[in-house]
């Protein structure tokens, strides 16, 4: 039986198919965001990196406080591993929550 990290990274691949290249950006760097998550809690960590990264990168496009309040939760899952590519985007995570400012109220 598929764990609740699977239905997460399933619902999330689904959500991107439905979105679409034109559709609400800042969308786009949420969903990737929690399919980075479930990919990090099933144990995949090169994927969960991938669809981290791409969340950053909508995030970056869009200016998405939103993405990055999502993003935070993949940051406690990169503050955990040893890997350098799991450092390199938490610092590319945290300078880029720096460079947006607080989110708004």
């Amino acid at each position: 039986m598929p764990s609740d990290e699977q239905h997460v990274a399933e619902a999330g691949q689904a959500a991107l198919a439905a979105l679409g290249q034109d559709e609400d950006q800042k969308r786009v760097s949420v969903v990737y965001a929690d399919i980075a998550q479930a990919q990090l809690q099933l144990g995949d960590v090169t994927e969960g990196i991938t669809y981290a990264r791409r969340a950053l990168e909508a995030a970056q496009r869009t200016e998405s406080t939103w993405g990055m309040q999502h993003l935070a939760k993949v940051e406690k899952a990169l503050a955990a591993r040893p890997d350098y590519a799991a450092r390199e985007l938490l610092g590319d995570i945290r300078a880029t929550r720096l460079a947006l400012g607080p989110s708004p109220a």
